[in-house]
């Protein structure tokens, strides 16, 4: 089918694709393709369901570009807030024809490596364009979030605390792993969530940081890490603490104050200008120090936005440097096996002045009755 050109006025939306434009062109590229949802999202408000289908966001380096979208989505693509032509192809077509047009002359493209697949390569290749790697051109924008963005991190990060909370403040022993989860997935939904992430452990399962809530009950000492993250406009938020069921044990209040302890060097560190590297390092010099607590599985933490987890990654092997704008997860933790695990997450975002915490819920390791 024949590009449609919306009449609508430019928009934030907007403003993102023209800086993509002016990125791909110092790159020496003549236009740059988003395949993947999240950049698609960020680059036209088009939040679709891409499934076997081709989606993708073309932009051109002297001008125009298009949003590329299979029929069946061609409504909800009218509706996204972007003055792009939209290019779209019927179900004889498998969308490469019309992205190739939404390119025009443009000869070097660059591409997401880490999405597109590598048969859509060799058939764009086939057609003439040569692809380059433009992920990190593409993450350069989506990494330093404006005003907007930040409000509506902020506002998801609102709702996680409230659910957080009244998690925590619900939780009673004989309570199941598996239907909390499920309460807890429902009542995201219910304040508009439209993914989410909980991730409620208990007793020796939150020793396993990416554990999966099963049939465990939740019993007298235990131990219970609620990691909840939910996106909600867009955006997502990502909060963790902890609990015991009764008054905590020595090891469990030694790792949470360890914990507390590198949570806030991390953030301390979280300034534009220090190497994300750095944040890691800060928490491992705390949780590495007390070995009898536990194992430090992972790094500080990563980025966050339109994906729950973005680049950077807070891990010794990063070399990006932190930049004004960028919001991170922040959460050290320790796991000690056939015992459990204590991480707190926090979502920072980074200035050169000082770091902030876009909500502030408390740290403290609460304390769930027993009755």
């Amino acid at each position: 089918m024949d590009a449609v050109t919306p009449t609508l006025a430019p928009t934030a939306v907007d403003a993102r694709a023209e800086r993509l434009r002016s990125a791909a062109a110092e790159r020496g590229l003549d236009a740059v393709v988003a395949t993947s949802d999240a950049s698609i999202a960020y680059l036209t408000g088009f939040h679709g369901l891409q499934l076997e289908r081709l989606f993708a966001v073309a932009v051109r380096t002297t001008g125009g570009g298009a949003l590329v979208v299979p029929l069946l989505e061609s409504e909800a693509a009218d509706a996204a807030p972007t003055t792009l032509e939209r290019a779209v192809y019927t179900p004889d077509s498998d969308g490469l024809r019309e992205l190739a047009g939404a390119l025009g002359d443009a000869r070097t493209v660059g591409v997401e490596e880490h999405h597109l697949d590598l048969g859509r390569a060799r058939a764009l290749e086939e057609r003439g364009f040569r692809l380059e790697a433009a992920f990190e051109v593409v993450m350069a924008l989506r990494a330093r979030k404006d005003a907007e963005e930040v409000e509506r991190m902020r506002e998801a990060c609102r709702v996680v605390a409230e659910i957080l909370e009244t998690l925590l403040s619900e939780l009673r022993p004989g309570d199941v792993e598996r239907e909390v989860n499920a309460r807890v997935e429902y009542r995201l939904k219910e304040r508009g969530a439209t993914e989410c992430h909980p991730l409620v452990l208990f007793g020796a399962n939150s020793s396993n940081p990416h554990g999966k809530p099963g049939e465990r009950v939740l019993q007298l000492g235990d131990v219970v890490c609620a990691d909840i993250s939910a996106a909600i406009g867009g955006y997502w938020g990502d909060l963790t603490r902890c609990a015991t069921v009764g008054p905590p044990d020595e090891w469990a209040r030694a790792a949470h104050g360890v914990v507390v302890e590198a949570q806030q060097v991390a953030i301390a560190a979280a300034r534009a200008g220090t190497p994300a590297r750095d944040l890691d390092a800060a928490q491992r010099r705390v949780v590495e120090a007390s070995p009898e607590l536990g194992r430090c599985l992972h790094g500080a933490g990563h980025a966050i936005g339109v994906e729950v987890h973005e680049p950077p990654f807070l891990v010794s092997r990063t070399e990006a440097t932190l930049e004004d704008g960028m919001v991170l997860t922040i959460e050290p933790g320790l796991y000690l096996s056939g015992t459990g695990g204590i991480r707190l997450e926090d979502d920072v975002l980074v200035a050169e002045s000082a770091p902030e915490l876009l909500c502030r819920l408390p740290l403290d390791l609460r304390e769930i009755p027993t009755a």
